[in-house]
């Protein structure tokens, strides 16, 4: 009679726990460069669909330093009116910019200790819209889901009209060079956005992955 070769109980339990450990310790790593992909891919989208908005409005409404931009609302003590200026954000997207964006809907979300007036793409990615200095967008790559967190999957944007470009990643004109936006990011995310401008929206390995701080900006 031939002896039959068979793997015992042990061998196969030892082996899964071995895939088991490999799976644990490689799946974090691929699901990460995946999401950074597709993060990727949504913010060069949006930058484009932006940029785009812009200079086909300036082309039935004149160049964008002319547009009426609103004034900064604020209560009697001198403090932010966050509803009047979510408003007014919103009166100035109808007047410059819907009829050259494509999205999903729209409508008020309520975050935190504010609405905001938020546009959503087709894709689950959302751009919330506010009214300050300048006209201030905050672009959320995977809609609701978490962390929700500026550096992350939250990046914001804004449309000032005094610069050039006039549409550009948060505080881009402030920051000479990609090192001194880096430097930043670690301890500021909300500069983390200009490390991807300067990058072309490519998340590099050395994208300082800022400590998460959930918020509207």
């Amino acid at each position: 009679m031939k002896k039959k070769n068979a793997f015992t109980l042990a061998e196969v339990l030892i082996t899964l726990g071995i895939i088991g450990i490999v799976a644990a310790m490689t799946l974090p790593t691929l699901v990460q460069k995946q999401y950074q992909k597709e993060a990727s891919s949504r913010l060069k989208k949006f930058y484009s669909a932006m940029s785009q908005a812009i200079l086909l409005s300036e082309n039935d409404n004149g160049p964008i330093e002319y547009w009426d931009k609103p004034d900064i609302v604020h209560n009697d003590d001198n403090s932010y009116n966050t509803v009047a200026n979510d408003k007014l954000a919103e009166e100035y997207y109808d007047k410059f910019l819907a009829k050259y964006l494509k999205i999903a809907s729209r409508g008020y979300s309520k975050e935190d200790y504010r609405k905001r007036f938020q546009t959503i793409f087709a894709d689950g990615s959302f751009a919330m819209w506010g009214n300050g200095g300048c006209i201030d967008i905050t672009y959320d790559v995977n809609g609701a889901k978490n962390p929700n967190a500026l550096g992350y999957d939250r990046f914001p944007f804004t449309i000032c009209q005094t610069q050039k470009p006039s549409f550009t990643s948060y505080v881009k004109n402030d920051l000479k060079s990609r090192e001194e936006a880096i430097e930043k990011c670690k301890t500021l995310p909300q500069y983390c956005v200009v490390v991807l401008q300067f990058d072309n929206w490519e998340f590099k390995s050395d994208y300082p992955w800022p400590k998460v701080k959930k918020g509207l900006y």
